[in-house]
């Protein structure tokens, strides 16, 4: 009886220590669409699962669902994870994997990362880059990926405070978010970027969910600098991020 109340203990004990050292959270944001004169219509579910492990390590799940469908947004519906580590108190990743179907079509990308640089770069089906605007393999170092982008969005200090330059490569396309601006009142702090296209874009389509050109984002002004809002506009379309509490 003794030696079982021992392993309870010990058990007990294990559990105890591994939750204390990981930090499990779980979040849901929903992505809305508008047009001038159009109210805003709820396009998009993203569902994010994050774990901090020893304050040095993180991953993220997420899952990206469908909901009203609009005729110049294409329906996607998707999964992927990322993993990577916590230097400086920013988030680079290892690995990223992301697999979706959008207008039917299964698609995958996964990415690897070895001392800051790609090591593995998968398209699944593979793309016609004589289509794109060009990449060079150099370009894709010092990169994050898109749910890196994300989480570093979600917080103020993970941006600099708004003094950033952010390298982003999905798979295809490659661009930065640049920060130039930030503006600050009692209750909230907004920061002002831009997206700089390097290369993998179609010249003759502009897709508003990869093609922005100004992008807020909105945190109160407290002692956590909660996210509160993400904006970005393309021409007269608007898309904008709140999460779901």
């Amino acid at each position: 009886m003794k030696k079982i109340l021992y392993l309870v203990c010990c058990s007990l004990l294990f559990i105890n220590y591994s939750l204390a050292d990981t930090l499990f959270e779980e979040r849901r944001f929903i992505l809305f669409v508008k047009l001038p004169i159009i109210p805003k219509i709820s396009i998009m579910q993203i569902s994010t699962n994050l774990s901090i492990i020893d304050n040095n390590k993180y991953e993220l799940n997420f899952k990206v669902k469908a909901l009203n469908l609009v005729d110049y947004i294409s329906k996607i519906n998707g999964e992927g994870f990322v993993n990577g580590s916590i230097k400086n108190g920013n988030y680079f990743p290892a690995s990223y994997k992301y697999d979706y179907v959008r207008k039917s079509k299964k698609k995958s990308v996964s990415l690897k990362y070895l001392d800051g640089k790609i090591s593995e770069d998968k398209f699944t089906p593979p793309f016609d880059k004589n289509k794109l605007t060009p990449i060079d393999d150099e370009q894709k170092n010092n990169t994050v990926d898109p749910a890196t982008l994300f989480l570093r969005l979600l917080e103020l200090d993970k941006t600099n405070q708004c003094n950033e330059i952010i390298n982003v490569y999905d798979g295809k396309r490659r661009y930065d978010i640049i920060f130039n601006e930030k503006k600050v009142d009692s209750n909230v702090i907004e920061c002002s970027a831009w997206q700089s296209r390097i290369g993998g874009y179609k010249t003759d389509k502009m897709d508003p969910l990869t093609n922005t050109d100004i992008v807020k984002i909105r945190y109160t002004n407290s002692t956590n600098n909660g996210f509160l809002e993400l904006n970005a506009k393309k021409g007269l379309i608007e898309l904008s991020i709140i999460e779901i509490h």
